[in-house]
């Protein structure tokens, strides 16, 4: 029969251990590339797209105030179709270079600080690792070629050699 304390402690351990496993499973979660990807996608071009808008209202706008100012009569300044889209337009710029900085940071954080394997990190290719290791393959294979054929070359003159020493000895 087992103990109280060690019931307990078997328990503690237990539940340390499966808290540590479910909390690992939500970080790699959290910071799976792919959720990454998305978020900074709807977060960065919702914000993309609200710049756009106001810049395509401060557009129309200014259309709008050339039109009234050529074709109405008396030729009336009404700044306010031009200013207050431009208002929001800056307004909106400003948001969108803020919110893009401040993912650019969290990212940065969470690749620097929280994310330990190089393949788990966001912005992470694959594909480039690859080609540079490739490339990398290929410089020392073309060394070793040139050091193959410089060989190549030694051998075929110390042949060359000797079969000169041969053929003075044969005739001498």
């Amino acid at each position: 029969m087992l103990r109280p304390k060690k019931i307990i402690s078997q328990q503690a351990d237990h539940l340390i251990t499966s808290t540590n496993s479910t909390l690992k499973a939500f970080k790699q979660f959290l910071f799976a590339p792919n959720l990454l990807t998305f978020v900074i996608s709807v977060v960065v071009g919702n914000s993309f797209g609200s710049a756009i808008k106001d810049l395509i209202a401060t557009l129309s706008g200014l259309v709008n105030f050339l039109f009234e100012w050529i074709l109405g009569t008396n030729h009336p300044l009404q700044f306010n179709l031009i200013l207050n889209p431009l208002a929001s337009f800056f307004n909106s710029f400003i948001t969108l270079i803020f919110i893009a900085a401040i993912v650019f940071y969290t990212i940065r954080f969470i690749n620097n600080s929280l994310i330990k394997s190089k393949e788990a990190k966001w912005g992470y290719d694959e594909s480039h690792e690859d080609a540079l290791h490739i490339q990398a393959l290929q410089r020392k294979n073309n060394t070793l070629q040139a050091e193959n054929l410089a060989l190549q070359k030694q051998i075929l003159a110390e042949l060359q050699a000797q079969k000169q020493a041969t053929n003075a000895l044969t005739k001498g």
